[in-house]
C-alpha cells in the first residue's frame, strides 16, 4: 500500500499544485484586468486633459488677442488726449477772444448811450429856456394865459 499512497498523495499534491496555479493565474489575470483598467483610466485623463489644455490653449490666445486691441486703444487714448486737451485750449483762447471783443462793444455802446443821454439833457435844457423865455412877459406884453377860463399865469 505504500505505493498506492504514494501515487494518491502524488496526485493530491499535484492537484494542489495545479490548484494553486490555477488561482495564481486567476490573480494574475484580475492584477491584468485591473492594470488594463488603470491605464484606460490614465488614457481618458489624459485625453481629458489634452482636451483641456487646447481648450486653455485658446482662451490663452483669444485673451492675448484682446490685450494687444486693449493695449492698442490705450495708446490712442494716451495719443489723443494731448490733441484733445489743446483743441480745448485753443477753443478756450478763441473764446476768450469773443468775450474780450464783445466787452469792448459794450463799452463803446455804454460810451455813447451815455453822449446821447448828455446830448438829450442838453436839449432839453435849450427847450426849457426857451419854453421860459417864450412865456416871461415883455416890458409891453401881458401875461400868457386864459383869463376867462380862470387860469392863473403860473399854470
Amino acid at each position: 500500500m505504500t505505493g498506492s499512497e504514494s501515487i494518491d498523495e502524488r496526485e493530491a499534491a499535484l492537484i494542489q499544485r495545479e490548484a494553486a496555479q490555477a488561482e495564481r493565474e486567476s490573480i494574475a489575470d484580475q492584477r491584468d484586468r485591473v492594470a488594463e483598467d488603470r491605464d484606460n483610466i490614465a488614457d481618458q485623463r489624459e485625453a481629458a486633459s489634452d482636451a483641456r489644455d487646447l481648450r486653455l490653449d485658446e482662451k490663452e490666445k483669444r485673451l492675448t488677442g484682446l490685450e494687444l486691441i486693449l493695449d492698442e486703444r490705450a495708446r490712442a487714448l494716451r495719443e489723443s488726449v494731448p490733441d484733445v486737451v489743446r483743441r480745448q485750449h485753443e477753443a478756450i483762447d478763441r473764446s476768450r477772444n469773443v468775450l474780450l471783443r464783445a466787452e469792448q462793444r459794450l463799452v463803446r455802446a455804454e460810451a455813447s448811450l451815455e453822449r446821447s443821454r448828455a446830448a438829450i439833457q442838453r436839449d432839453e435844457a435849450e427847450i426849457q429856456r426857451e419854453v421860459a423865455a417864450s412865456s416871461e412877459p415883455g416890458p409891453g406884453d401881458e401875461p400868457r394865459g386864459d383869463r376867462a377860463a380862470g387860469e392863473s399865469p403860473e399854470s
